[in-house]
C-alpha cells in the first residue's frame, strides 16, 4: 500500500514540475474552454461505467462510504484528542487554584530597614 501511495504523489509531484525548455520540447498550451470540455468528457464517460459495469459501481460506492466513514472517524478521534489534550494541559508546578507560584515564591526575600 506505502508503494501505490508513493506512486501516487511522485506522479502529482512530477506533473507540477515545469518542462525543461532547454529540450526544445514545450508543453501543450490547454485553454480553459478546452480544459472544461476534456473534464466533461471524463465525467460523462465515468457516468457511462455504471451502465456499461454495475458491479464496478456497486463496490466502488461501498468502498467511497467505507473510507468516508473511517475518514470521519479518524477526523473525530482526532479531535477529540487534541480537544483532551488541551482541557486537561496544566504547567508543571501547578497548584490546585490556579497558580504556579509556591508559598515560597510569594514570601518575600528581604526586609526594608526600620
Amino acid at each position: 500500500m506505502f508503494i501505490l501511495r508513493a506512486a501516487f504523489w511522485f506522479s502529482v509531484v512530477a506533473l507540477l514540475i515545469p518542462g525543461d525548455p532547454s529540450h526544445g520540447v514545450q508543453a501543450p498550451r490547454v485553454d480553459a474552454i478546452g480544459a472544461l470540455l476534456a473534464a466533461r468528457g471524463a465525467v460523462a464517460d465515468l457516468s457511462g461505467m455504471c451502465e456499461r459495469q454495475p458491479d464496478v459501481c456497486s463496490h466502488g460506492g461501498a468502498a467511497l462510504a467505507a473510507f468516508g466513514a473511517k475518514a470521519r472517524y479518524g477526523a473525530q478521534l482526532l479531535y477529540s484528542t487534541i480537544d483532551g489534550s488541551l482541557a486537561g494541559a496544566t504547567l508543571p508546578g501547578a497548584q490546585p487554584g490556579g497558580s504556579t507560584l509556591t508559598p515560597a515564591d510569594v514570601e518575600p526575600n528581604w526586609r526594608a530597614p526600620a
